[in-house]
């Protein structure tokens, strides 16, 4: 009795199924755009992405014969390093505190900031938590 009532409902559901694929591949053939303006607009798009993408490409090789430009990239390189080791050293701090909440207010240049730190060893700067970051 039961064994013939699943089976009778795994055979609707397949029988469902295959319709609702079929209806599925109808919609996606009515769908589908097939007009001569749309075709041409679409190869002009896909050219112009082809000519973007070039323009980025020369304008990133230029980029990179720049001094400045490559100055500016070992600098970002350097503060990214210092930020990480900054980072890494909040967090050692951070692992010598008890297991307990702890809250904070302190002034910075940027003006005052709220800090809490959660047992799960997560801090959070004004509400936002500070990530670990790479090194750590």
């Amino acid at each position: 009795m039961v064994e013939d009532k699943i089976a009778l409902a795994l055979k609707d559901i397949s029988k469902i199924k295959e319709e609702l694929k079929e209806i599925k591949k109808d919609m996606r053939s009515e769908e589908k755009i097939e007009n001569d303006q749309y075709i041409q607009l679409k190869s002009a798009y896909k050219d112009l992405r082809g000519q973007l993408k070039d323009m980025e490409d020369d304008w990133e090789e230029q980029l990179k014969s720049d001094d400045f430009y490559n100055k500016l990239r070992e600098a970002r390189l350097r503060k990214e390093e210092l930020l990480a080791h900054a980072q890494k050293d909040l967090f050692d701090a951070v692992a010598k505190l008890p297991v307990k909440p702890v809250q904070m207010k302190m002034e910075t240049e940027i003006g005052p900031v709220n800090v809490q730190i959660h047992p799960e060893m997560k801090v959070f700067v004004n509400g936002k938590e500070e990530k670990k970051g790479p090194a750590a």
